[in-house]
C-alpha cells in the first residue's frame, strides 16, 4: 500500500506557521517572497483504508485530471482515464503479476529506469505510488489476460539467442508473464523532459511520468491491449486492405482468425499499433458516437504518451518469430537478427517451399483442400507485414519490401493448381493478399519506372485470383457477367490489370528512349524486376491503341455505382467570405469508397498513356501546326484526368482511398502550372500524413523541387 503524506505545507511555511498553496515543485508564497522554496518532506505512514484513500492521495498531477475518474470524464479527445484499484489489493497480492525472477530491493532506486535487458527486474517497498497504483492495477487483473497474450511461448535457446545478439527488441526470458517485454526496454524508450519535475534533481523522473512508463510496460501484451489494437485494425486499418474485397476478409475474417492464431493476431497487433505511433496516439473521431461513453476496448489510459513504435516493434518481432515456429515445429534456433532482416514475403516463400518438399502436409486438412486455412492466415499475416513495413517509407523503398511476390505466387499456383485443365481459383484469403500486392506493385513500379513484378501475360495467374480474361488477353464487354467477385470487385480488380500492362508499358517506353540516346541497349540500368519471364516487345503505336482501347472497353462496362452520386463543378471556398471565390478543382463524392478509388486510378492510367504516345512517323504529325494541334489536345487532356483525380480527393472519400493517392497527386501535380492548383496538391498530400500516417513528405519535396526548376 503506497505510503500517505502526513502534511504536504513546505518546510518553510510549516515552520513560519502559515497557510501553504501547496503548488509544486514551489510554493507560491514562497515565490512572492523571493526566497528559494526548501520543497516538502512527505513523511508517509502505511495504512489500509481502501480505494477511497488511495483515490484522496493520488499522485500529484499538475494541471491534469486524476487517473481515478468517472467513465466519462476525459482528459483529452479521444482518451479516457481509467479508474485504477477499484477493489482492495494490499502488498500481498503484488508479486502475482511479476515474473518469478523478479526480487525485491531494500532501497529506493533513484534510476530512470534504466534497466539492462540481461538484469532481473528490481522493484523495492518504497515504491513511489504512482508505480505501486499501476502495479496494484495490473495484480488485479486476471491470469487469464496475462496467458492470452501467450509472449513467452519461445524457448530458452532462443532467449539466449536474442540476448546474445543485443539487437532484439524483446527480452525472451522464460517468465510466465508477458509484461517483461516493454519492462526490458524501459531504458531505451525517449520522453521529453517532464516539466513537473524537481529543480533539485532534474534526472529523476516526476510520479505521473513513473507512472505512465509503469502502465504501459505493465499493459503489453494484456487481454485489453491486444483488444486495443486488434479493433482499431478493424476500424481504421482494415478497409485499407479490403478496397477491392467487398467481403471483408482483412476487417471481418482476419480479427476472428486472429483469435485461434497467435502469429496472425501479433501481425494485427504490430500493425496496429505502429501506425498509432505515427498519429501519436491520437485515433480517428469518425467512428464513434458524440454523446455516448466508448466501450473499454476502444480507450487507451494516455494514449499520446505511450511509445507505440517500441510495442509496434515487439509486436513485429513476435510475430516473424511465431510464423517460423508454425511453418515448422523444427524451427528452433534463430537469431533475432536474422528474423527481422527476414522480409514477410520471404518467410511465406519458405513456407511454400517446405510444403512442396513434404507432401504429407497437404493432407493435414482434407476438407479445406491442399491450401488450408493455415496457408491463407501465412499469406494475410505477410500482407500486414508488408503494409507494416512500408507505412513510414517512401514510394520508393516498397519494391524493397515486395522482393519475391512473383515467385511465391508463381509456386503457390503452379503447387496447388498444377495441369488440371479446370481453372483454379485461389482461395479467398490468398485472393485478398494478391490484390493488394499487386496494388503495391504497380503504385511501386511507377514511381521507379521499372516493370512490375507481377507479369500481366501470365493469365492463368490473374484468372485464378478471380478475373475474367479470354485467351486473347481482353476483359469481357460486360463487367457484371463475373460470378466469382462481386461487380464493383470484378471492376477494380480488372484495372489493376490494366494498369499493371501500362506500367510495363512505361518501362518499356523509357528502356527504348535509354537505347536511342544512348545508342546501344548494354547500358541499360539494371531494375530490381529485370528477369521477367517472357520478354516485352518495345512500345509501338498499336500497343499503344490496344492499351487504350482496352482502358475504353472497360469504362463502357462498369455497373452503375460507378457513377458520382454528388458533384459540384465550381465549389465556393466559405474560407474566403463574404468574397465570393471558386476552388479550382471540382468536388466528387462517389457511395462506394472502392469506386472512388477505382476511378481515381483509371484516370491516372489515362493521363500516363496521353502522356507516353510513342511517335509514329507515319502517321503522326507532319507540319508544325499539326503538332501545335497536337500539344493542345494533350494539353486538354491532362488538365481534365488531373481535374478529375483531384476532384475525387478533395471530396474526401474514406480513408481506404486515400491512402493509394500518394504517387496518384505525385503524376498530376507535376502537369499542373497554377500556384493555387500546386498548392492543393501539397495540402492533399500533407492531410493523408496528419489524417492517416502514411509517409508524403519525400513526395512534396520532389513536387517542389521539380517545380523551383521551371
Amino acid at each position: 500500500m503506497p505510503g500517505v503524506p502526513s502534511n504536504k505545507a513546505c518546510e518553510r511555511c510549516k515552520k513560519r506557521h502559515l497557510k501553504c498553496d501547496e503548488a509544486r515543485p514551489k510554493c507560491q508564497r514562497c515565490t512572492n517572497a523571493g526566497v528559494d522554496c526548501p520543497g516538502y518532506v512527505q513523511t508517509r505512514k502505511f495504512i489500509d483504508q481502501g480505494a477511497s484513500v488511495r483515490r484522496r492521495y493520488a499522485p500529484y498531477q499538475e494541471g491534469h485530471t486524476k487517473p481515478h475518474t468517472n467513465r466519462g470524464t476525459e482528459s483529452a479527445p479521444g482518451e479516457r482515464q481509467f479508474g485504477l484499484n477499484q477493489q482492495s489489493a494490499g502488498p500481498s497480492n503484488v508479486p502475482s503479476v511479476l515474473p518469478p525472477s523478479a526480487s525485491w530491493g531494500s532501497t529506493e532506486s533513484n534510476q530512470s529506469g534504466a534497466h539492462s535487458p540481461t538484469q532481473n527486474m528490481q522493484l523495492s517497498t518504497t515504491t513511489s505510488p504512482a508505480r505501486m497504483n499501476a502495479i496494484n492495477f495490473m495484480a488485479n487483473q486476471s491470469m487469464a489476460d496475462a496467458t492470452s497474450a501467450d509472449i513467452t511461448g519461445l524457448d530458452q535457446s532462443r532467449s539466449t539467442s536474442s540476448r546474445s545478439t543485443g539487437h532484439s527488441p524483446l527480452n525472451m526470458n522464460n517468465t510466465t508473464s508477458p509484461h517483461v517485454l516493454g519492462i526490458t526496454y524501459n531504458g531505451a524508450r525517449s520522453r521529453p523532459p517532464s516539466s513537473h519535475t524537481l529543480s533539485g534533481s532534474p534526472s529523476q523522473p516526476s510520479e505521473r511520468d513513473e507512472f505512465q512508463d509503469i502502465f504501459s510496460e505493465l499493459l503489453t501484451g494484456t487481454e485489453h491491449e491486444i483488444a486495443f489494437l486488434i479493433r482499431h485494425f478493424s476500424e481504421n486499418l482494415g478497409p485499407w486492405l479490403d478496397i477491392s474485397d467487398s467481403t471483408k476478409f482483412f476487417e471481418v475474417h482476419v480479427p476472428i482468425r486472429a483469435i485461434n492464431e497467435p502469429f496472425l493476431k501479433f501481425a494485427v497487433a504490430a500493425l496496429a499499433a505502429k501506425h498509432l505511433g505515427r498519429m501519436k496516439g491520437v485515433k480517428s473521431p469518425g467512428g464513434g458516437g458524440m454523446f455516448t461513453s466508448p466501450a473499454t476496448m476502444e480507450v487507451y489510459p494516455n494514449a499520446t504518451q505511450v511509445d507505440w513504435f517500441l510495442k509496434g516493434t515487439n509486436y513485429y518481432y513476435i510475430t516473424a518469430s511465431r510464423m517460423n515456429s508454425a511453418i515448422s515445429e523444427a524451427y528452433t534456433s534463430i537469431s533475432s537478427s536474422a528474423i527481422l532482416e527476414e522480409s514477410a514475403i520471404q518467410i511465406a516463400s519458405r513456407w511454400l517451399s517446405l510444403l512442396s518438399q513434404q507432401p504429407s502436409l497437404l493432407t493435414q486438412e482434407p476438407a479445406a483442400g491442399p491450401f488450408s486455412k493455415k496457408g491463407e492466415n501465412i499469406l494475410a499475416a505477410s500482407t500486414i507485414m508488408t503494409m507494416y513495413k512500408i507505412l513510414d517509407e517512401p514510394v520508393e523503398n516498397w519494391q524493397l519490401h515486395l522482393s519475391g511476390i512473383k515467385a511465391l505466387f508463381d509456386s503457390l499456383l503452379q503447387a496447388q493448381g498444377g495441369a488440371s485443365p479446370i481453372p483454379y481459383l485461389l482461395p479467398h484469403g490468398a485472393r485478398a493478399a494478391f490484390w493488394n500486392l499487386a496494388r503495391l506493385d504497380y503504385l511501386s513500379s511507377y514511381i521507379n519506372r521499372v516493370p512490375t513484378q507481377f507479369d500481366p501475360d501470365n493469365l492463368s495467374l490473374w484468372r485464378a485470383a478471380g478475373i475474367s480474361i479470354d485467351e486473347s488477353g481482353n476483359l469481357p464487354k460486360d463487367m457484371t457477367t463475373n460470378t466469382t467477385l462481386s461487380h464493383e470487385d470484378h471492376s477494380s480488380n480488372s484495372l489493376i490489370w490494366l494498369l499493371t500492362k501500362v506500367i510495363n508499358f512505361l518501362a518499356e517506353f523509357k528502356k527504348l528512349q535509354w537505347e536511342q540516346l544512348t545508342g546501344h541497349s548494354s547500358s541499360d540500368p539494371p531494375t530490381p524486376s529485370s528477369a521477367s519471364a517472357t520478354p516485352t516487345p518495345y512500345p509501338s503505336t498499336s500497343t499503344w491503341l490496344k492499351l487504350c482501347f482496352d482502358f475504353q472497353t472497360w469504362f463502357e462496362g462498369l455497373p452503375e455505382t460507378f457513377r458520382p452520386c454528388l458533384r459540384l463543378d465550381h465549389p465556393k471556398d466559405i474560407s474566403k467570405l463574404p468574397e465570393v471565390a471558386y476552388l479550382p478543382f471540382p468536388e466528387i463524392f462517389y457511395g462506394l469508397t472502392s469506386c472512388a478509388a477505382t476511378m481515381q486510378q483509371y484516370h491516372f492510367g489515362r493521363l500516363a498513356l496521353s502522356l507516353n504516345r510513342p511517335p509514329d512517323g507515319v502517321s503522326g504529325p507532319s507540319t508544325a501546326f499539326d503538332r501545335l494541334q497536337g500539344y493542345r489536345e494533350l494539353m486538354k487532356e491532362t488538365e481534365y484526368r488531373g481535374r478529375e483525380i483531384c476532384g475525387i480527393a478533395l471530396g474526401r472519400p474514406r480513408s481506404a482511398a486515400r491512402v493509394y493517392t500518394i504517387p496518384l497527386l505525385f503524376a498530376v501535380g507535376q502537369c499542373f502550372e497554377n500556384p493555387e492548383e500546386r498548392e492543393i496538391v501539397v495540402d492533399l498530400l500533407r492531410g493523408i500524413e496528419a489524417d492517416l500516417g502514411w509517409e508524403t513528405s519525400v513526395r512534396i519535396q520532389k513536387l517542389q523541387a521539380s517545380w523551383a526548376q521551371r
